[in-house]
């Protein structure tokens, strides 16, 4: 935490008094009282999953695309959703870096890789399989104690399934343990909000949540008396800094009488009849839809109520019969399988490939990047998203061969200011056409591991480190992406 924003922090624990800093409301001021002070907001990390890889044909920079100037607009583009602002209010065109051609270095087949994405790790094992180190979210979050002093020091969701193994996660700890993540949104609301929700609807806990909210609305009465005492004493501008707070503790005890809403209001707990079953192969599938909005909102909601800094979502398909997108039922067999790849999705190995495959592809792609558009309008909207990074990747480049080379990389929000968005970053293709699979041996061997962006994450939230993950070659883990800053 910078020295202005932990002055700013104390100064209005101190103002609002020792008895209403128990309030886990006064403690959801606290972001937005920062805010008003001048300071810069802490950074929030968001890591996302998606399956299935890409169809490069429509996610690759085109031929006439720069570093700064890209179309994302040209039929089929998976990223399509990043510029529409008809859908999601405004293009988030200008708050992303999308990166091609790098790759997740992992020794296991792709659909053991996910845990890649966080750890930069290769996978060892097979009950279950595991990387070798912890994810980013939890070396950041619980081993640099960058999650101390938010009451949820970091969150695992996803949607489908609740498995812990390397193909199947985000979050791991140190050694490479799986951590368990929630899949129910009801188990995620009452992890981050549990403590501002009644446990039930009947006239006793109605009572007793009236009760609370009398409570409620005399600690922030008394933190108003305490703040308008400080101003006596102080100039212009720290009284119109202290005007701002009242205002954020009057609009909250609007919340209370239910006239008004903020940012740090707890949302409604998810109506479960929306969702009947949440496992995947269990009937889950027709629900993901609305279990993935239900997931990233809470995220959004919990971040800009400070209630944790750091996130990880592992995202479902939508293999069903009749689904929205007009997929084949069996995404994974049917779309992913079967695609069909150009060169240029065939990492630079020449191939005509099937445009029709690849646009099946495409649709699921951009179904999921879809989701990272809600979700940067919803942080948007929240007032969080420019100091939030979102890191959205997937296991493999091309599915149908399970190359963890090429892998999809979107950076999204406002990184705090630390990286320079609105960008394309190419880096260079890995095997040359003679040797598709050439190995870390090769003298061909050209790869750019994602552990370089996991460095420069880290760098990002003020961990001085030059290396993230385990590699056979030092060099593929050590030092910062090029280009990011």
């Amino acid at each position: 935490m910078s020295r202005s924003v932990e002055r700013s922090r104390r100064a209005f624990l101190r103002a609002v008094g020792g008895a209403a800093i128990a309030s886990p409301f006064v403690r959801f001021l606290e972001p937005s009282v920062v805010q008003a002070a001048g300071a810069t907001l802490p950074l929030n990390l968001i890591v996302i999953y998606h399956p299935h890889g890409i169809a490069a044909e429509y996610w690759a920079m085109q031929s006439t695309d720069t570093e700064t100037a890209f179309n994302l607009t040209y039929p089929y583009c998976s990223l399509q959703p990043l510029d529409d602002a008809v859908t999601y209010g405004k293009s988030y065109k200008d708050k992303i870096i999308v990166i091609d051609h790098l790759s997740n270095l992992s020794n296991a087949n792709g659909h053991s890789s996910a845990a890649t994405i966080t750890t930069g790790s290769q996978i060892t094992g097979s009950s279950p399989a595991s990387p070798q180190n912890s994810s980013i979210d939890q070396f950041l979050a619980v081993q640099n104690n960058l999650g101390a002093n938010t009451p949820v020091t970091s969150i695992a969701v996803g949607v489908g399934t609740d498995a812990t193994d390397a193909g199947s996660n985000l979050s791991f700890g140190p050694g490479g343990a799986g951590l368990p993540k929630l899949i129910d949104p009801s188990a995620t609301f009452k992890t981050l909000f549990g403590s501002l929700a009644s446990s039930s609807q009947t006239p006793a806990a109605a009572a007793s949540a009236a009760r609370q909210n009398a409570i409620q609305k005399s600690i922030l009465d008394f933190s108003a008396d305490q703040v308008t005492a400080l101003e006596l004493n102080l100039g212009a501008a720290e009284k119109l800094k202290l005007d701002q707070h009242l205002t954020s503790i009057r609009e909250l005890e609007k919340s209370l009488s239910g006239t008004t809403n903020t940012s740090c209001q707890a949302p409604s707990a998810p109506d479960p009849t929306t969702f009947p079953e949440t496992v995947r192969y269990n009937g889950g599938e027709p629900y993901f839809d609305t279990i993935t909005n239900l997931q990233l909102d809470l995220i959004a909601q919990s971040m800009a109520c400070g209630i944790t800094r750091f996130a990880t979502c592992y995202l479902g398909d939508l293999s069903y019969a009749g689904n929205p997108l007009m997929l084949p039922a069996d995404n994974h067999g049917a779309v992913a399988h079967t695609y069909n790849a150009s060169t240029i999705g065939n990492d630079d190995h020449t191939q005509t490939g099937d445009p029709v495959t690849q646009q099946l592809l495409a649709t699921l792609n951009k179904y999921f990047y879809g989701k990272l558009a809600r979700l940067m309008a919803k942080l948007d909207s929240l007032g969080i998203l420019d100091n939030t990074l979102i890191y959205m990747s997937s296991d493999m480049g091309n599915p149908a061969s399970h190359s963890t080379l090429n892998t999809p990389t979107v950076l999204a929000g406002g990184a705090g200011g630390y990286f320079r968005m609105g960008r394309r970053l190419a880096q260079p293709f890995q095997c040359p056409s003679t040797d598709q699979w050439c190995s870390p041996t090769s003298a061909d061997y050209d790869v750019t591991a994602n552990n370089h962006l996991l460095v420069s994450i880290a760098q990002a939230f003020g961990v001085n480190v030059d290396t993230f993950g385990t590699q056979p070659n030092s060099t593929d883990c050590t030092g910062a992406l090029s280009g990011l800053v």
